[in-house]
């Protein structure tokens, strides 16, 4: 409805609708209400990211520490809900970092609040269902020995990726060091396949996207396609794909495009190369370093304190450097 009038507005709502519709739908009108967590921790992420994105040494240090802290919350809270903090709160603290300020980003995080009431306000409506609810958030082995080392590598990527974002004054900073963040994963197989996807993702939504605007359709078609992709966000949530980069990556190109058609080439390459500069990142993160870093705590660990001696004691029970002492 927003979208036959105002095609920005509509896009930006419909964006506001992704921490939470493709969610799974728990059986629980309770546990539905307690979707809207995703989307107040996703606004308040976003705001946060502008705000510090005015000072981008503050934003950068804010990123590597944010990271090592999550890391430890996870590590010892042992708690899936405490994933939410690596999987979703960093990586949205990078998208703000492409709206410095806080009137910049007070738009999007109004969108999602308003995204988020209305999804959770359809899911409490829907008849409970039979199937079970999926944990909200993937199973990993969250011991301190590999979620500390991780969140802090995970920390230092999203740094690296906006330093040289803001370095290289980048429109759009937080593209790459979301996308960095949205593909890590303590578990390499997860993160080879969720790379991969995201690339091909990302070229799908926004080729999708640059055709539709450079038809320049009427509002009742932009309507139809939005909703239509917010459906297809929603109905994919259980594939074993990583398919929801396309869907958000078609609703930002509408944004962005709709009023300037001619932009879509220079917004395709921009997002494209940001993706991968993120993914390429984001690949030296987990794949070099933190295995590097995980020998070497277990080589430590293996290792005696230092002064403790190595060799076997004496047969007769006594000091192995004075046999006079063994009676």
């Amino acid at each position: 409805m927003a979208a036959l009038s105002d095609v920005q507005l509509g896009a930006g709502l419909a964006i506001g609708l992704l921490p939470v519709c493709p969610l799974p739908l728990p059986p629980s009108r309770v546990a539905r209400v307690k979707l809207a967590l995703y989307g107040v921790l996703a606004a308040v992420s976003i705001l946060v990211g502008g705000v510090l994105a005015q000072w981008p040494a503050v934003a950068v240090t804010a990123m590597l520490l944010a990271g090592g802290a999550m890391g430890h919350l996870v590590a010892h809270l042992r708690r899936p809900i405490a994933m939410l903090g690596l999987l979703l709160c960093l990586p949205l603290l990078a998208v703000g970092f492409s709206y410095p300020g806080p009137e910049t980003t007070a738009g999007l995080a109004v969108d999602i609040l308003l995204g988020t009431a209305w999804a959770v306000l359809v899911a409490v409506c829907w008849p409970g269902g039979r199937t079970p609810a999926a944990p909200p958030v993937a199973e990993a082995r969250r011991t301190p020995a590999t979620m500390v080392p991780y969140g802090w590598i995970a920390g230092l990527v999203g740094a690296v990726c906006a330093a040289i974002g803001f370095a290289a004054d980048l429109e759009h900073v937080g593209w790459a060091p979301a996308a960095a963040l949205l593909v890590m994963r303590p578990n390499p197989p997860t993160q080879r396949m969720r790379s991969l996807d995201r690339l091909a993702d990302v070229v799908l939504g926004a080729v999708a996207a640059s055709l539709l605007v450079a038809i320049d359709p009427p509002g009742w078609v932009y309507a139809g396609a939005i909703g239509l992709v917010v459906v297809a966000a929603t109905a994919t949530s259980g594939s074993r794909w990583y398919v929801l980069p396309t869907f958000t990556t078609f609703f930002v190109f509408v944004l962005l495009l709709a009023r300037d058609p001619a932009d879509a080439p220079h917004r395709f390459w921009e997002r494209s190369l940001e993706t991968g500069l993120g993914v390429a990142v984001a690949a030296l993160g987990a794949f070099l370093v933190l295995p590097a870093v995980l020998r070497r705590r277990r080589r430590d660990a293996a290792e005696p304190p230092p002064g403790t001696s190595t060799r076997p004691p004496s047969p007769r029970g006594g000091s192995a450097a004075d046999p006079r002492r063994a009676d």
